[in-house]
């Protein structure tokens, strides 16, 4: 374990020394971006760091409006309702339906924040998808059912395959946990059907860059979850950043484009050696690779072991848009 005195950027500083930082879930930098501090800094000046009033006070900031309907836009949904962070988020949506459904299905290692503990006891993503179609096809019930489920695998770098929903032969409610691809990806969740009632609930301190979380709908859940105590007895994200946010989306597209070509010149280096996804700015280093060559070399990756810290680690390089051509081209020289 490395102990960092100061936020990582493309690098950080360990016992004095300059590393290259191929790890965390800032995926933009957003928080080395001079333009986007100074947007913070006029938030603050207008709106101040935290509003502190009831999420249904009399008194409300129009500008938490401006966002929810900038997050429905950029998410291709309805509706959005913000939260202080994206764990509250996943636990007020559980926490809504499970006073109205009864039936709730979960694949194997799927955020706790949404997690439903009902994987059929399969051992992949694929395996359950074909137990959990044929599971609720078979079910004697015409009563909407609940499937949770990560849109995207960080430790595998994949992005979960969402077409199975449209095998299902009953009403389906499907929450996504989409906080490694919101800000990356646009759309919801790279899947759309009429029938299937898409509810996202993500973080926005990854790509976004945001203290705070966020649920974004195609139907009325977000009315509901405004009634809940989760939602009513909670502060706001800060005005500051929501601000920011709003008056910085040229600085995001700029930054997902840098980021995209880091992604591009980094598969061509490495010749597509390692597990990837083409969107995704994470690869999979093999199981038994040893990263005491990288940090003897002042280069630290992703090495650790999740959900349970004591199993086995998982070796990731994930790349950010402040890597720069020679940062790629080092990385790329060592693992060759």
């Amino acid at each position: 374990m490395f102990q960092l005195n100061h936020t990582p950027g493309r690098t950080a500083m360990i016992d004095g020394k300059e590393h290259l930082f191929f790890s965390g879930y800032s995926y933009l930098g957003m928080g080395y971006i001079p333009e986007f501090a100074e947007l913070v800094k006029e938030g603050m000046d207008r709106y101040g760091w935290l509003f502190p009033s009831s999420r249904i006070s009399n008194t409300q900031l129009d500008l938490f409006e401006q966002f929810e309907a900038k997050l429905s836009e950029i998410t291709g949904t309805d509706n959005s309702v913000c939260f202080s962070s994206g764990f509250l988020a996943g636990r007020c949506v559980m926490g809504a339906l499970q006073q109205s459904h009864s039936y709730f299905f979960s694949p194997p290692d799927t955020h706790p924040a949404i997690d439903l503990l009902n994987n059929l006891s399969a051992q992949s993503f694929e395996t359950w998808t074909e137990k959990v179609v044929a599971h609720i096809n078979a079910l004697k019930t015409a009563s909407p059912v609940v499937i949770s489920l990560d849109a995207v695998n960080p430790l595998a770098a994949s992005v979960n395959d969402l077409s199975f929903l449209d095998h299902l032969n009953k009403p389906t409610i499907c929450i996504v946990d989409d906080s490694h691809r919101a800000g990356l990806l646009s759309g919801s969740a790279g899947y759309s059907n009429e029938k299937v009632h898409l509810v996202l609930t993500y973080s926005l301190g990854k790509a976004f860059c945001l203290p705070g979380g966020a649920v974004s709908s195609t139907g009325s859940l977000t009315s509901i979850l405004r009634n809940t105590p989760h939602y009513t007895a909670s502060t706001s994200i800060s005005p500051a950043f929501a601000y920011a946010f709003l008056e910085g989306q040229q600085l995001y597209t700029k930054q997902r484009q840098k980021l995209a070509n880091n992604i591009d010149l980094f598969r061509d280096l490495t010749k597509d050696r390692f597990v990837s996804h083409p969107a995704l700015p994470i690869f999979v280093l093999p199981r038994n690779f040893d990263t005491g060559k990288l940090e003897v070399n002042a280069i630290i990756v992703s090495s650790f072991a999740y959900p349970d810290p004591e199993g086995v680690k998982v070796n990731r390089i994930v790349l950010n848009a402040l890597h720069t051509e020679d940062d790629l081209q080092r990385l790329a020289d060592i693992l060759l």
